[in-house]
C-alpha cells in the first residue's frame, strides 16, 4: 500500500476533516481526496465516515492501525540513514489516571532526557486503554487486561492497591443506630462514568450483608468499567447510594477529603496515617475493603528503538507501583 495514502488516513483521523489534514500535508483537497480513495479501492472498503469530525470504519480502524506503524516504522528509518528531516518520534500511550499521577512520573522523568522523541498521552481507564491500542490511536496502553491486542505483546508490570477511604464525619452521619455504618446511604464518588471500584466494593460489601442476613442488604456490581447501579440515560443516578464524579486524580482526593463521598485511592496517594487509624480526619474503612489492580504493558510487537526504550522505561518505573 501506497505510505502517502496511509499517511492521509492518519492525518484524517488526527485533524478531524479533510480540508486540515490536506493543509497539515501541504497538498490541495482534491489531491487529498484522490488519496483517500485510493486507499479505499486498494483496501476494497470505505475506511473513513464523511462525518464532522472524520470517524473510521471497522476496516478502517484496522487500516489506521496499518497508517501509524509504517509511519512510525519508515519516519526512524529514514533518521537512521541520516535521511531524516530532524522531527522526533512521536510516542503515543495511553495511560490510567492514578498511574499517571504516581509511579508513571518516573517514565516522564526519562523521557525528558530523550532529544529524538515525544510522548502524546491519552488518559483512559485502565479496563479500557486497550481498546486505544486496538484502534491505532495509540502505539502502547497501560490495561488491566493481560490479553495481548493482535499485533502487540503483553507484559506484566505489577499490581496498585486501592483502599476504600472516607472522611470519618461523613461516615458517622450515615452511621446506625445498632454502630454499622448503612453504605447504601453513604454518598459515593466516581472518577467517570466507567470507573467500576467502587461499584465492585460496594456489591461485594452487600453480599457479605445479604449472607449474614442483615437488613442492610442490597444486590448489585469498579475498576476505574460496569456493574451495578450508576448514571441513567437521562441523566439521573439510577437507584442506590448519592453518586458524585470526580474527574481529576488531585480532585478525586481532595473531595474524599472534604467528605463528598467515599472512594477507592491508591496506597501511594493516601495520606500518613489514614492505613495505621491515626490521620486527624480521614480513614480506611474495613467494611469495604480494598481491591487489587494488575497492571501490563501491551505495546506494537513491530519495534522501534525509540518504543523499546519507552518498554524499558515503563517496566523500570513500574518496579516502584504501589
Amino acid at each position: 500500500m501506497n505510505t502517502d495514502h496511509l499517511r492521509a488516513l492518519a492525518a484524517a483521523v488526527d485533524e478531524g476533516t479533510f480540508d486540515a489534514a490536506a493543509a497539515l500535508l501541504r497538498i490541495s483537497g482534491s489531491a487529498f481526496s484522490q488519496r483517500i480513495k485510493a486507499l479505499e479501492k486498494d483496501a476494497g472498503q470505505v475506511l473513513l465516515t464523511r462525518t464532522v469530525p472524520v470517524g473510521t470504519t471497522a476496516a478502517g480502524d484496522r487500516m489506521l492501525r496499518l497508517a501509524r506503524q509504517v509511519a512510525v516504522l519508515e519516519d526512524e528509518t529514514r533518521r537512521s540513514l541520516g535521511q531524516g528531516t530532524g522531527g522526533r518520534t512521536v510516542l503515543s500511550v495511553a495511560v490510567n489516571a492514578d498511574s499517571m499521577a504516581t509511579w508513571f512520573v518516573e517514565v516522564l522523568r526519562q523521557a525528558a532526557t530523550w532529544d529524538d522523541a515525544v510522548l502524546q498521552l491519552h488518559l483512559e481507564d485502565q479496563e479500557h486503554t486497550h481498546e486505544l491500542l486496538r484502534s491505532g490511536t495509540v502505539i502502547a496502553a497501560i490495561t488491566e487486561d493481560p490479553a495481548p491486542v493482535s499485533g502487540c505483546l503483553s507484559m506484566e508490570l505489577g499490581a496498585m492497591d486501592y483502599h476504600a477511604v472516607a472522611a470519618s464525619a461523613l461516615l458517622d452521619r450515615y452511621r446506625r443506630e445498632d454502630g454499622p455504618v448503612d453504605f447504601d446511604a453513604v454518598p459515593v464518588q466516581e472518577f467517570g462514568t466507567r470507573d467500576s471500584l467502587q461499584r465492585s466494593r460496594l456489591a461485594a460489601w452487600r453480599a457479605d450483608q445479604a449472607s449474614r442476613g442483615s437488613s442492610g442488604a442490597g444486590g448489585g456490581a469498579r475498576s476505574r468499567g460496569t456493574g451495578g447501579e450508576g448514571w441513567g440515560r437521562d441523566g439521573l443516578v439510577d437507584a442506590g447510594p448519592p453518586r458524585h464524579q470526580v474527574p481529576t486524580v488531585g480532585g478525586f482526593n481532595a473531595a474524599v477529603a472534604a467528605g463528598l463521598g467515599w472512594g477507592m485511592i491508591p496506597a501511594g496517594q493516601l495520606p500518613e496515617g489514614v492505613l495505621e487509624g491515626t490521620h486527624a480526619d480521614l480513614v480506611a474503612i474495613p467494611e469495604l475493603g480494598q481491591s487489587r489492580v494488575a497492571l501490563h504493558w501491551q505495546r506494537w510487537s513491530a519495534g522501534t528503538e525509540a518504543l523499546d526504550r519507552l518498554t524499558a522505561a515503563v517496566q523500570q518505573a513500574a518496579r516502584h507501583m504501589a
